[in-house]
């Protein structure tokens, strides 16, 4: 045979070659997307359907009956934390009644309910196996007394209102006043806690102009705190009551405002220099 014609006929065969195996990746593209489509069109079906969801449901529920009968109930419920919250309302909103399979228990979902209640700052459900609930509370910590629209309502140091009855029981709480006054208080409140004679005569505060507080004594003497260092000017007058009795005067104000000396006003309205104003030996 001619070499040409070996040529040509070598040039067809793989010509052919080429078309036969492109026509079977063809014809197995086709197949898998057929299997493909007929996978995706039977789950839309089982889910669309709800199928799917019936199933699942009996298995589950065949679950919490199997594990119930082999003594996995709730027969416990212990709660950890709880200081000012009801316990009452938190076992309503666990809502859980005893007998019930404890793995029917939507733990989340407790979780979820307990963190709506304002003293609850963060709230922990656990299983303890095989017949416990043990739920953990982290209750908010009562900061102050905020005084607004005529109201008393207690406040944590993120400014949330816990409550606003029953109120005997935080009366020992400085009273605070102004729209700002129970997110600038937490700074404050931790100032006059370190000063005991300060916090023993300590009724109420206000903050006054977005910029300073007024503290009003519960003798009735107003201390008027500069805008800046507060801290020093809470210093100087814990310094100023050891060494002369200044908030148990019969004065109307102590005004701090000035960074070297404390101003006092008298009850008839004369205004007079502390005699135990700035020295550098005294450093009031």
């Amino acid at each position: 045979m001619p070499a040409h014609g070996t040529r040509r006929n070598t040039i067809l065969n793989r010509r052919a070659g080429h078309k036969a195996r492109i026509t079977y990746w063809a014809k197995r593209f086709g197949i898998a997307t057929g299997v493909l489509c007929v996978v995706a069109y039977a789950c839309f079906y089982l889910v669309a359907s709800g199928w799917l969801a019936q199933t699942t449901g009996r298995v589950e529920r065949s679950f919490y009956t199997a594990s119930g009968n082999r003594g996995f109930t709730v027969e416990n419920l212990v709660i950890e934390g709880r200081n000012n919250v009801s316990a009452g309302q938190l076992k309503s909103l666990i809502g859980v009644e005893k007998g019930e399979p404890i793995f029917a228990t939507d733990l989340s979902a407790i979780e979820a309910k307990l963190e709506q209640v304002a003293w609850v700052q963060d709230a922990l459900v656990e299983r303890r196996l095989p017949d416990t609930l043990f739920v953990t509370i982290k209750e908010r910590q009562p900061l102050a007394l905020w005084q607004r629209q005529g109201k008393l309502a207690v406040v944590d140091a993120e400014g949330v209102v816990l409550t606003e009855t029953n109120l005997d029981k935080f009366s020992s709480l400085p009273i605070i006043v102004g729209d700002e006054a129970p997110q600038r208080a937490p700074e404050l409140v931790a100032m006059i806690q370190a000063e005991p004679a300060l916090k023993a005569r300590l009724e109420s505060a206000k903050w006054i102009g977005g910029r300073r507080w007024d503290l009003y004594l519960k003798n009735g003497v107003a201390v008027r705190l500069p805008e800046d260092d507060q801290g020093l000017a809470i210093a100087r007058l814990a310094k100023a009551q050891s060494d002369g009795a200044i908030m148990d005067r019969a004065i109307e104000a102590i005004d701090l405002r000035d960074p070297v000396r404390i101003v006092v006003q008298t009850k008839p309205g004369a205004v007079q220099e502390y005699e135990a104003s700035y020295t550098p030996d005294k450093n009031i």
